[in-house]
């Protein structure tokens, strides 16, 4: 009896996701036309929009002609091809007829990633630092702008998020997104290390330390985790862990109406890239907020620089029907993990690793799923 209750509980875990699968199966999946443009895409994996297709697949969102969305074909931007050779395939293709035409036929837009390919990076050789930094494509540009505005029009979804208005865009093309969105970029970026001594992290990126070096009369004094913030025009400062702040990392926290409606959680640890951006208009409404926990130290640092200690993390436009998320929301690690399991968050909310502070999976599973779920069936119902 003992035994076949034993047989009958193992039985049971085994069929949990054979049956979770069954009901993804039978849901009924939903068709978009959805553009995503990822001018980063240094491998057919497509990095920087896996998450946001794996959320597609997830949710059966499907294209009009009823096939998944593929990582590796369905988006513009920078497309890798063998032998150091790349396409580009982007909305410069395109006459303004065109665009309008095209404009009509979409139901949302995502920008995943416009910051592009620089030379190194592509052809993995060392030029030198002035051809390292030669772009080999990036950056918004005026068709970018232009189809944004024909969505905006049209009051179709437009979602974009971190690297939308710094380097490589030129200030021109900023401002005209930043007008058209009613948003404003302060020109500061940061990023959480888990790791600032160079001995101990050798994937510490080498420009970082060279460049905050170069400002603090050659001295790298960081032998713990901390925040980096970078201005447009190189200016850099670094929070340590102690030293600077009394929380390590920042913290993305979420007012009742953006829990209530899009059930995210009320406070997440955010290790990645952000970047400081404010609203001209109040028509934008802020969603969440980052928190840098500083101490006295940490304030007159920020301070100096004007850096707030406070500042959005997600906007949402209900008029106009735009999103903005202020970091890079959607590089997540999703490899791993199916995506044609309903119900797979909930298993994954229990393993989550939140004390390791670099891990960007619980800021994923906890927030940039639910809210990025809830704004797609929002605004994508067929």
């Amino acid at each position: 009896m003992k035994k076949l209750l034993i047989n009958s509980v193992l039985y049971g875990f085994l069929l949990i996701p054979v049956v979770l699968w069954l009901v993804w199966f039978v849901k009924p999946a939903h068709k978009a036309n959805i553009i995503i443009v990822d001018k980063s895409a240094l491998t057919v994996d497509g990095v920087k929009h896996r998450a946001f297709n794996w959320i597609l697949t997830h949710r059966k969102y499907k294209k009009p002609d009823g096939k998944f969305y593929s990582i590796s074909s369905d988006y513009l931007g920078f497309f890798p091809l063998a032998d150091e050779q790349y396409e580009i395939k982007d909305f410069s293709m395109f006459s303004d007829l065109q665009l309008d035409s095209l404009a009509k036929e979409t139901d949302m837009i995502f920008f995943a990633d416009t910051y592009g390919v620089y030379k190194q990076e592509w052809y993995k050789r060392d030029f030198g630092a002035e051809e390292n930094s030669k772009k080999l494509y990036g950056g918004l540009d005026s068709s970018d702008v232009t189809f944004i505005k024909k969505m905006i029009e049209r009051r179709k979804l437009v979602m974009a998020q971190f690297n939308f208005f710094a380097t490589p865009t030129s200030g021109a093309i900023r401002a005209e997104a930043e007008n058209l969105l009613n948003l404003r970029w302060s020109g500061w970026s940061g990023r959480y290390y888990g790791q600032l001594d160079t001995l101990e992290n050798p994937e510490l990126p080498k420009w970082i330390v060279s460049l905050y070096k170069k400002q603090h009369k050659n001295n790298w004094p960081f032998t713990k985790s901390g925040i980096v913030f970078i201005h447009s025009n190189e200016t850099i400062e670094i929070l340590e862990q102690e030293t600077d702040l009394v929380y390590e990392v920042p913290v993305v926290k979420s007012f009742d109406y953006t829990i209530s409606k899009y059930s995210v959680a009320h406070e997440v640890n955010y290790s990645n890239w952000f970047d400081i951006v404010l609203s001209s208009n109040t028509g934008n409404r802020v969603l969440s907020y980052y928190e840098i926990q500083t101490n006295a130290r940490g304030d007159s640092i920020l301070q100096s620089q004007n850096i707030p200690k406070i500042f959005p993390a997600a906007f949402e436009n209900e008029e106009n029907n735009y999103y903005y998320f202020c970091g890079d929301f959607m590089d997540s690690p999703t490899y791993d993990t199916p995506n044609r399991i309903s119900g797979i968050q909930y298993f994954k909310l229990f393993v989550l690793n939140e004390d390791d502070k670099s891990d960007k999976s619980p800021f994923f599973w906890k927030y940039t799923l639910p809210l990025t779920s809830k704004i797609l069936s929002n605004h994508l119902r067929n």
